[in-house]
């Protein structure tokens, strides 16, 4: 994904490269702050804290995506906690007051601006959109296919697609909002009628599964 407004800031080094190792915590309730991130390398988990402590986790972003957008307008101290669940994740973190600065140079980046905001917006809408499906099966189909276009590793024969998850099951539950039990009994049902393979963190997704599932 390539935005003029971010080349506009790179070029102007208008914008600070961090590196996040596994499990490091990139911003947290109490650590909030104003600024928009572009991974460029890596994925970042995102979720939200129930008043009772309870994880939610509400999206998982790769290499490309952006977020931080949405803190403009919402309420900074949302219970949001970003964290790096790759080996090492490479954010490129662009204050906005350095982002209006440039807007008011140039007027016609506002477009590419709102457009950096929509894109974040919509992926949150793709994520409503699969957990009020009421079918937990259909929920963990729907998650197989968007990590399958986020994270595809094609097999030898080039017939299976290789899924290396970001997240453990207890977390794949979380992500589809279902439970540990349920989720074994889905996967075991796409087992038993060959159309996956499961090993620890990697789903195979077999050559019949995208006759069933598209």
């Amino acid at each position: 994904m390539c935005f003029e407004l971010f080349d506009i800031l790179i070029k102007a080094e208008q914008y600070k490269r961090c590196f996040y190792c596994q499990k490091e915590i990139i911003k947290t309730p109490e650590y909030l702050d104003k600024k928009i991130y572009l991974i460029k390398n890596g994925i970042v988990k995102i979720s939200s804290i129930t008043e009772h402590g309870e994880e939610i986790i509400l999206v998982i972003l790769t290499t490309g995506e952006i977020f931080g957008a949405s803190l403009i307008f919402e309420n900074p101290h949302l219970n949001y906690i970003c964290e790096s669940i790759n080996e090492e994740t490479i954010l490129y973190e662009f204050d906005i007051a350095c982002i209006q600065k440039i807007i008011k140079k140039n007027c016609n980046i506002n477009q590419d601006f709102l457009h950096i905001i929509g894109t974040q917006y919509f992926e949150l809408e793709r994520r409503i959109k699969i957990l009020t499906d009421s079918s937990a099966e259909q929920r963990l189909i729907n998650v197989l296919i968007e990590f399958k276009n986020k994270f595809e590793h094609l097999s030898d024969n080039e017939e299976n697609i290789i899924i290396h998850l970001p997240i453990n099951q207890d977390e794949l539950s979380n992500y589809i909002r279902t439970t540990r039990v349920t989720t074994n009994k889905i996967i075991n049902k796409l087992k038993n009628n060959f159309l996956i393979e499961y090993h620890q963190k990697t789903i195979t997704l077999k050559k019949d599964f995208f006759k069933y599932y598209k």
